[in-house]
């Protein structure tokens, strides 16, 4: 498993920028590819060009592109050549070999991504090659691979329980938590399992919670504590959640809001584990 962060994104399209050609305009691949083409637009002080009027109006759309009337550029020529950029690209690069049919007759236009598949030749320029698999942290949501993922519920599914003092037997608070609390990070896609450390007297609220907000998933495996006090003596939180993991054959990530369980879990499994409080790969 292979995962990127917002931070190392920007990080590497900063690096990238350095070491790409002379272009007169970029534009970005809508939506992952907007970012990184409107970094490299600011820091070169091109014009960034909409794909869809670069597509209706090839050969205006650079020279039409919107400028602040102060911008120095405004007093140099106009120039053609176009950098279409995205955030990543596949091995059979699907959306790049369907823009360069649409753009075909179109001269002095150029295809790149931050990060490319091993073997691929279907970019101009690519700043680093990711294996599969691979999720970022700027779409990981609707990632098809969180079918073979394994996520934590609170701290990731949905916001993480906050109270002054500890959860108690039969607590009102957090029952009021269980029903009410917000989404945080919604999977689009159908998950292979969740694994909480919420009591297994509480399957009714959260299957009912994950209903509601449209979550789907194979199975959800909670804490056999019979209560939080016992829970807190035995404090098995990544115990639980690795042994999950480490039984799961499909599982090739668990998703972990705490760091330090997040760690726990690894050095109890030796199997990938993303860290959502730091969007790191562990």
């Amino acid at each position: 498993m292979h995962f990127v962060n917002m931070k190392t994104l920007c990080d590497d399209v900063y690096s990238w920028e350095k070491q790409l050609l002379e272009f007169d305009a970029v534009c970005g691949i809508s939506r992952s590819g907007l970012l990184p083409a409107s970094m490299i637009a600011m820091l070169r002080n091109i014009r960034m060009v909409d794909l869809d009027q670069l597509i209706q109006n090839p050969d205006t759309a650079v020279a039409n592109a919107p400028l602040r009337s102060n911008n120095p550029l405004l007093r140099k020529p106009v120039g053609n050549r176009v950098l279409i950029v995205d955030d990543s690209s596949s091995y059979h690069g699907v959306t790049v070999t369907d823009l360069r049919e649409k753009l075909a007759n179109r001269k002095d236009t150029f295809f790149g991504a931050v990060y490319g598949s091993p073997g691929s030749n279907k970019l101009d320029f690519c700043y680093k090659e990711i294996p599969h698999p691979r999720m970022f942290e700027w779409n990981f949501k609707r990632n098809f691979l969180l079918g073979q993922c394994l996520l934590d519920m609170d701290g990731v599914i949905c916001k993480d329980y906050v109270n002054r003092r500890p959860e108690t037997d039969r607590d009102p608070e957090f029952y009021e938590h269980l029903k009410n609390v917000q989404p945080l990070y919604l999977p689009g896609h159908k998950v292979l399992g969740i694994v909480t450390s919420r009591l297994e007297r509480y399957r009714e609220e959260t299957e009912d919670w994950l209903k509601r907000h449209g979550v789907s998933y194979g199975y959800l495996k909670m804490n056999p504590s019979s209560s939080p006090e016992e829970r807190r003596m035995l404090c098995n939180h990544a115990e639980h959640k690795a042994k999950a993991y480490k039984d799961e054959p499909k599982a090739i990530a668990f998703i972990e809001s705490s760091f330090s369980q997040a760690k726990a879990i690894f050095q109890l499994t030796f199997k990938p584990v993303i860290c959502t409080d730091t969007m790191t790969l562990i």
